[in-house]
């Protein structure tokens, strides 16, 4: 197991560690504690962020298909920019399911935020002799430069 694998289990362990926080506090309501609406929000965004890190660890750990750390990663951020992108808009579900479906997009952005500069490191850089497409400007200033530059040459003969 690498360093990066390491580090996806780290992160899964904090954030189920944050979920066991968010759901203690219900746990320990006595008889005349309150439950607020933050309480249970910020236990279903404890969840989702927790879930995300999850399916790297098991991509990674052989629930399903063992891959390394950085194929895991790339994968479940596939997933996650494909939930922001292509989640469709609840119209119907009541308050309890708009409410389930931010926080799903929260533990998603978050996911995405925390894992951005990993995936920035684990990027290959440009090639360097790869060389810009030439695009339709460059081929319209051709011409005119070609022109110029041969009626410079008759005026020098």
């Amino acid at each position: 197991m690498g360093r990066l694998e390491d580090l996806v289990l780290h992160n899964a362990c904090l954030t189920r560690h944050e979920l066991g926080e968010a759901l203690n506090r219900i746990a320990s309501l006595d008889d005349e504690g309150t439950l607020r609406d933050k309480d249970l929000g910020r236990i279903a965004y404890a969840y989702q962020r927790m879930s995300w890190w999850q399916q790297v660890a098991d991509l990674t750990h052989g629930r399903e298909e063992t891959v390394d750390g950085a194929t895991a990663l790339e994968i479940v951020r596939q997933r996650a920019q494909d939930l922001l992108i292509n989640a469709r808009p609840l119209t119907n579900g009541g308050l309890f399911a708009l409410a389930m479906a931010e926080s799903r997009r929260g533990g998603a952005r978050a996911f995405l935020d925390a894992t951005q500069n990993l995936a920035d490191a684990l990027t290959p850089p440009p090639a360097r002799d790869a060389h810009p497409a030439d695009g339709p400007a460059t081929h319209a200033a051709t011409p005119a430069v070609a022109e110029s530059g041969a009626s410079a040459r008759e005026y020098r003969l």
